[in-house]
């Protein structure tokens, strides 16, 4: 059994719903539970049960800690061999329940953000240390990830890194659907750069990809895919430099991996990553790639050619006018980025994951 808040628009979700049907595929019994579905992308409870994947939806808040006896109950009549949680605050419920879990239950969690915020308080620590002590592994998708993890909460848990993957398959397969989405949009002579993200006002950065544009000549057309509570003041700053003309906002799509091969460019602008699968799908999409050089982004691409300075719009536009005026440059960072990319496929992610489960019962 997987458990998490909901299937919203982050990484970890996107995650949860490629790997669950390949865990599925090689004969595994997968079960998902969530807190609510309040914040679900529409399709990935289709994509789940179209996979045969049981999924249950507790229809509480995720902060609501009456979900530790509905938890309980499932464990005790499911006999899970595997418990796997992912993010905060539901791995907190899983560990308060995982008091009563059956004797052979098995707890997993992955930390999937470098990023702790209960680290800003240090009365936090003697509870955190508490939750991660009753996970019988902690999955770090990074080293960084881990090692921040093991100063946290000490070195008495069993800590792992196993990076994640993207669908190389299922990216490099996507074709454009005229009969499903309308892309006319894209009916211009511009250069068009995607930047593919949520708007959160915090971790991503669209606003120094927007602001590059006053250094950029008026064939750069930008787009935007996602949603997040930032995204109205967004909209307002590109109102006010008065580059309403220059871009597009999307909204949230079900087509990503369309987008990206259709644009001449991808680009990430991001103050902090886990490990960007932002990244890793445009590396595999068969277009040019730029990203902030952040930790999570200049980890998990082939050299810097492919980074710029983060917060800093005139470098990265100065970088964006190099790929747009040099075909070779955009052909070596596509042919590094094929070659490159297969490092991360999801089918090794899955196998990785399995083997720790499997770890367990040996």
């Amino acid at each position: 059994m997987h458990y998490i808040n909901n299937l919203g628009a982050g990484g970890a979700e996107k995650l949860l719903v490629d790997i669950l049907p390949l865990m599925k595929a090689k004969g595994h019994d997968v079960h998902l539970i969530y807190s609510n579905n309040k914040a679900n992308v529409e399709k990935y409870d289709t994509l789940l049960k179209n996979a045969n994947i049981y999924v249950r939806n507790l229809k509480v808040s995720f902060y609501n800690p009456l979900q530790i006896l509905t938890l309980i109950r499932i464990m005790m009549r499911e006999q899970y061999d595997i418990v796997h949680a992912h993010l905060f605050p539901t791995q907190y419920w899983l560990a308060f329940a995982s008091i009563f879990k059956p004797y052979k239950t098995r707890l997993i969690k992955t930390e999937h953000s470098v990023f702790n915020e209960r680290k800003q308080y240090k009365i936090l620590k003697p509870l955190d240390g508490f939750v991660y002590s009753k996970y019988n592994t902690i999955i770090g998708i990074t080293n960084q990830v881990t090692d921040n993890l093991q100063n946290w909460v000490g070195k008495n848990i069993k800590l792992v890194t196993i990076e994640n993957g993207v669908n190389l398959e299922q990216i490099r397969s996507a074709q454009q659907l005229n009969a499903k989405n309308d892309y006319s949009f894209f009916n211009n002579d511009k250069f068009k750069i995607l930047m593919v993200g949520r708007f959160d006002g915090k971790h991503k950065d669209q606003l120094t990809l927007i602001k590059s544009l006053n250094y950029l000549p008026n064939n750069i057309h930008l787009y935007f895919a996602g949603n997040g509570p930032a995204l109205e003041r967004i909209k307002k700053e590109v109102y006010t430099l008065g580059l309403k003309s220059k871009v597009d906002f999307l909204g949230m799509r079900d087509d990503v991996y369309v987008l990206m091969k259709m644009v001449d460019l991808n680009v990430l602008s991001t103050n902090t990553e886990g490990l960007s699968g932002v990244t890793l799908e445009s590396l595999a999409s068969g277009k040019p790639f730029i990203g902030s050089d952040v930790e999570g982004v200049n980890n998990v691409v082939p050299d810097e050619s492919f980074l710029f300075p983060n917060q800093n719009p005139e470098k990265l536009a100065a970088k964006i006018q190099e790929i747009v005026q040099n075909p070779i440059f955009r052909q070596d960072l596509i042919i590094k980025a094929k070659q490159f990319i297969g490092n991360y496929d999801i089918l090794k992610m899955v196998e990785n994951y399995l083997l720790a489960y499997e770890s367990h019962f040996e």
